[in-house]
């Protein structure tokens, strides 16, 4: 069937140059533990483009005029590539009313509703972003297209990106990917990391010393990465 429901909106004027989404209405039950790896401690880290997590979506929105943005519900993983983006991004989604709406970031959307989800919980969305020519004046605008569908849990990957990073953002880039890793510790390799995160393998060592030091990540083993979320335990004096 492809695309389920719809909604477009032309004149989005992001706030701190972030585009943001959230559920209009977010519950959680109680859980074991109640704060999994996989959902949120209190902050929306974005990265180097997009970030998600329960109930938010958050990612860079560059310039102030209006930004175009489309919200897609489809019935199954859309085809990629169609239309051409300078950076897409996919990522796990954690619905708790059904519903997910524009909003910014001093202001949630109240209780407007962009598009309706249904009643799962666990979506993937594929974040993409464009710059392109501006019809109506001169210079140029983004466009946007979001695209939900229902999904496992499933780490994060990057399928575009249009510009150098910054150690310090793609930090938090590989925090997101073992945030979103089903079973930790994630057994993986420099180059693999690289693949998934669309960068360079010296990019992928400087962002995991950067996080290293920050405390979002370490490695189990000196051999070959075994990574776990936070800091490495101390040895007792």
């Amino acid at each position: 069937m492809g695309v389920l429901r719809e909604f477009e909106a032309d004149d989005y004027r992001p706030e701190y140059s972030l585009l943001v989404l959230n559920d209009p209405a977010v519950e959680w039950p109680d859980e074991e533990p109640e704060i999994p790896h996989y959902r949120d401690r209190g902050d929306t880290p974005n990265g180097t483009f997009a970030g998600s997590g329960a109930g938010w979506i958050y990612a860079d929105a560059p310039d102030l005029d209006d930004h175009l943005v489309r919200l897609e519900l489809h019935d199954e993983p859309p085809p990629d590539g169609q239309p051409q983006f300078d950076d897409v991004l996919e990522t796990p989604y954690r619905a708790s009313s059904g519903t997910i709406s524009l909003a910014w970031v001093t202001c949630g959307p109240g209780e407007q509703v962009d598009l309706e989800l249904g009643n799962g919980e666990w979506f993937r969305v594929r974040i993409a972003r464009r710059r392109e020519d501006a019809e109506d004046r001169p210079g140029f605008r983004y466009h946007w297209l979001l695209q939900f569908w229902s999904e496992a849990v499933a780490a994060p990957v990057w399928l575009a990106r249009s510009a150098a990073v910054r150690s310090s953002r793609l930090s938090q880039d590989l925090e997101a990917v073992l945030r979103w890793t089903p079973q930790l510790p994630l057994e993986t390799s420099i180059h693999e990391l690289a693949k998934f995160l669309l960068v360079s393998e010296a990019d992928i060592r400087d962002g995991l010393t950067t996080a290293e030091q920050a405390g979002k990540l370490h490695s189990e083993s000196k051999e070959h990465l075994r990574l776990r979320l936070g800091p490495a335990a101390t040895s007792p004096a």
